[in-house]
């Protein structure tokens, strides 16, 4: 189950997206498994997924709020939709996908074990 509101679906997207289509791309130029077994090249796709993930996502909670005014009591109401995903800011999981891109290193240069 996945819990997201506005474009917060987008932080699983992206990095889906890009990993798919990179694979394709670099498979049919360098050749079959060519993406599979390098180790460097999925790291570097959530580096680049977690760059586009910030920046759409401050882009989109930036925004700026709806302000309505109740006729009855005169009070202020701000609207504003929070882009986010299992209620996480959007730009925020760009340090989510940095740390898998950091542990995916790690984890192929044998530091973790």
């Amino acid at each position: 189950m996945i819990v997201w509101k506005g474009w917060g679906l987008l932080a699983l997207l992206i990095p889906l997206g890009l990993s798919i289509g990179t694979g394709l791309c670099v498979d049919s130029y360098y050749g079959e498994k060519f993406y599979q077994n390098s180790a460097w090249m999925m790291p570097f796709i959530f580096i680049v997924s977690a760059v586009l993930v910030f920046w759409l996502g401050r882009k989109v909670n930036s925004q700026p709020a709806r302000i309505l005014i109740d006729p009855e009591t005169n009070e202020e109401v701000k609207l504003k939709t929070i882009h986010s995903m299992f209620w996480i800011p959007l730009q925020y999981w760009s340090l989510i996908l940095i740390g898998v891109a950091v542990w995916m290193y790690a984890a192929n240069s044998k530091l973790i074990y």
